[in-house]
């Protein structure tokens, strides 16, 4: 490949040029070449990417209701960048509704842009500079730092929550380590503009402590930092666990620098009609995420269809009391049958994931062992889960497993793991033989 600078196009678009995402490489190549029982029984199952098919059976026939799917002359005109009112009122009920805050949300505080990643990107764009950082625990969902560095060029630095050299059994973020990281970065002369979370946290499906929270945005306020929180898992946790707390619960926060990602695509599994919002009280912020959202407007179709599926109050809390269900049980299913495999599997509270140990199965002292691994995966057995390198973690050995993937993907994956691994610790074992 040919490296050298292109001249017929701007600094900004070289930056981009080449630039390869590994999560969108794999679904890509998964997309291409898709499992189906009967007519494509060798395809690749994909159990790498956030999807949420848990309950299409209920989701799909709402969607395609006559009262759901409508035209209307309305949808060929222009509408508001930020989200038609309509839809804010809609999104702002939901959020009340589930999210309990300590006050009714105010839809004018809503700016609804196509996608959660949209909003992580406009974010990055209005609150830091080229070259300033944003604290992040790691490991966390890769595009993270695509959405960050591709467009606004602000960097992810993390704040490790399994280091290299981890012993814990389970370790977890602490207001320590977000001491320890900011100090880091200030120290090599970094400008820290922001922290960000995803709460639930993806993929180690931690739901953080009130008690940890108000002590991350004690910190931040003390530093004069914003806080980013994604909570598009917040309705995703399973019985059982403990309890979730959005940020927009505590009364007592600078609501200058406190801003709420929430979106459709995890807890509602409507990912394809790309609705996320932002909360913010900035009203300077507020002012430039609008300004900003033509770019990335969601198609006015799109809107008035979501908001038909989320006015009904009464439907949707039927609907998430199923949805968690199902993820409580396919989760335990899950774990269960990679314990009977023999692995270690983090207890998540929340998400669509189950973080792996397959440190026994590869190795545990290169990225490289971990890499050699995936790729068997990949090209011997067609499944594709996420090394934990792609994921900022910093321990190799652990993976990323989707259990909210089509039910059928998820058992066939699930015994394509359980031959690979035999097959590969094989493999292993033949080779050593030769040195």
């Amino acid at each position: 490949m040919n490296n050298a600078k292109n001249t017929d196009i701007s600094n900004r678009a070289e930056v981009v040029r080449y630039w390869e995402d590994f999560l969108v490489k794999y679904l890509d190549v998964c997309n291409k070449d898709e499992y189906d029982a009967i007519t494509n029984p060798n395809g690749f199952i994909n159990l790498g990417t956030a999807v949420n098919n848990m309950c299409h059976d209920i989701i799909l026939p709402r969607l395609t209701s006559a009262k759901i799917w409508l035209c209307d002359p309305d949808f060929l005109q222009y509408k508001e960048g930020h989200g038609i009112l309509k839809l804010r009122e809609a999104l702002a009920a939901i959020m009340t509704e589930f999210l309990e805050p300590h006050e009714s949300i105010d839809h004018e505080n809503l700016i609804c842009l196509i996608g959660a990643t949209a909003c992580i990107d406009l974010l990055a764009h209005c609150l830091a500079d080229p070259g300033d950082v944003i604290l992040a625990p790691t490991p966390i969902y890769g595009r993270i730092y695509t959405d960050f560095k591709q467009r606004s060029e602000v960097n992810l630095w993390p704040i490790p929550i399994i280091t290299k050299d981890n012993t814990e059994p389970s370790p977890i973020l602490t207001i320590e380590k977000v001491k320890k990281a900011y100090n880091d970065a200030i120290s090599k002369g970094h400008v820290v503009k922001a922290l960000f979370l995803i709460n639930p946290s993806n993929p180690l499906g931690d739901v953080y402590s009130p008690e940890l929270l108000l002590d991350i945005f004690s910190f931040c306020n003390e530093h004069n930092l914003h806080v980013i929180i994604d909570e598009v898992y917040a309705l995703s946790t399973f019985n059982g666990s403990p309890q979730f707390h959005s940020a927009l619960k505590f009364p007592d926060l600078d609501k200058n620098k406190v801003h709420v990602v929430y979106g459709i695509s995890k807890d509602f599994g409507i990912a394809g009609l790309r609705v996320g919002v932002i909360h913010t009280q900035n009203k300077t912020l507020q002012n430039c995420l609008k300004q900003l959202s033509f770019f990335q407007c969601i198609p006015f179709p799109a809107m008035d269809i979501t908001t038909r599926f989320l006015k009904d109050i009464e439907w949707c809390k039927s609907y998430l009391t199923i949805n968690k269900r199902r993820l409580t049980e396919k989760f335990k299913f899950c774990v269960d049958y990679m314990k009977k495999m023999g692995l270690n599997v983090r207890e998540s509270a929340g998400g669509f994931f189950l973080w792996v140990d397959f440190r026994p199965i590869c190795g545990s002292d290169t990225f490289e062992q971990e890499q050699d691994f995936f790729l068997y995966l990949i090209e011997k057995a067609h499944l594709y889960i996420v090394p934990g390198k792609e994921l900022f973690c910093e321990q190799p050995g652990w993976f990323r497993f989707t259990f909210t993937c089509k039910p059928d993907h998820v058992g066939e994956g699930l015994k394509r793991l359980e031959k690979a691994i035999i097959s590969y610790q094989q493999k292993k074992k033949l080779s050593c033989k030769y040195f």
